[in-house]
């Protein structure tokens, strides 16, 4: 019988060798170990340093009586695909999902466990988070909802609750089973597979939220998607383009409308507010200094979707369009306030 609070880090990986390294020395810094760390490598060119490198790892794994898992996909399956795979290769109840390029604080096993006897029928865990550049302990800021532990759902919540809790992915933590039984290919491509399990977990026993942070996340990596056949049409490996940003975009839409249907709740309405007012400060913050022109297709893509009907997306563009690499100051002001 398995151990109803068995837990595996899973880390869909996809180059990143140095920083997969510093990903396994935070587990191994762990006060409390889990059982599981499954490492499901996407077909990278760096495949075969990563390979190695998680095997000069075992022996210590092993020591701190950790499972470790090694899994190298034939080809390249794209990051909704791998994150699901990974999600149901181990033996473990909960899966406890990391970036290749996030760290775990010493803690977050710990405070997961200590979540999780206090709270029965959640199938979705998000959780505070710091956000870093190359030195954890000098952190940018903390990304936090709420200053006590939470659950999300339809009664005392709004359903843009569901990208705010589950935009990014270091740190989740899902109920296996339950992932299994809601495993769904619709939305391959999207690169937001975590948004369609967190929305289907709010729809029933609501969204969990650790208030104690308990990973960091590395702020300035350049994305990696765009190399499988799902999403190679949408994204140029390196960047966020306007059509990428906009396709990821569309995803949550139909993820929105998807889920909604199913469980006839409107979720669709909120979350599009959701991106055209708040994510707005994301999208147009990682696009300051670049072109007008650059700018602009970012506008008419979001536009496409119906997220340019707001005051809030039109002043960040006037802002990026007027004050070029100028905006990226004012956008870490509006940060620092934000996260303070």
């Amino acid at each position: 019988m398995k151990n109803s609070c068995s837990i595996a880090i899973v880390i869909p990986s996809y180059n990143r060798t140095n920083e997969l390294s510093e990903l396994l020395d935070s587990v191994l810094n762990q006060e409390t170990f889990p059982d599981e760390v499954i490492v499901c490598e996407d077909h990278s060119p760096e495949r075969l340093s990563i390979e190695k490198l998680v095997s000069s790892y075992r022996n210590r794994m092993n020591e701190k009586g950790i499972n470790l898992i090694y899994e190298d996909n034939e080809l390249n399956l794209g990051y909704d695909k791998n994150l699901r795979k990974s999600i149901e290769l181990g033996k473990s109840t909960w899966a406890l999902i990391m970036g290749n390029d996030d760290l775990l604080l010493p803690d977050a096993i710990s405070e997961i466990k200590k979540f999780l006897a206090q709270h029965n029928g959640v199938n979705f865990i998000s959780r505070t988070f710091l956000r870093f550049n190359n030195d954890i302990n000098s952190p940018l800021g903390v990304s936090r909802l709420s200053e006590r532990d939470e659950v999300y759902n339809i009664s005392n919540s709004q359903p843009n609750i569901i990208f705010r809790t589950a935009g990014f992915v270091g740190g989740l933590v899902v109920n296996v089973p339950f992932a299994k039984e809601k495993s769904s290919d619709i939305f391959d491509g999207s690169l937001y597979y975590q948004i369609y399990l967190a929305a289907v977990a709010y729809c029933e026993g609501g969204i969990g939220y650790i208030s104690t942070p308990i990973v960091g996340g590395r702020a300035d990596n350049p994305p990696m998607f765009g190399n499988s056949s799902d999403d190679k049409e949408s994204h140029i490996p390196g960047s966020y383009t306007a059509k990428g940003r906009a396709a990821m975009w569309r995803g949550v839409l139909s993820i929105a409308e998807h889920v909604g249907k199913k469980y006839d709740i409107d979720l669709s309405h909120s979350l599009q507010r959701e991106l055209m007012i708040r994510q707005s400060f994301h999208v147009f913050e990682m696009n300051a200094g670049q072109s007008v022109k650059t700018n602009l297709e970012l506008r008419k893509e979001l536009g496409k979707l119906g997220l340019m009907q707001h005051y809030v997306p039109w002043s960040f563009l006037l802002l990026n369009c007027l004050l070029h690499k100028q905006a990226r100051n004012v956008y870490k002001i509006i940060r620092k306030f934000m996260q303070r």
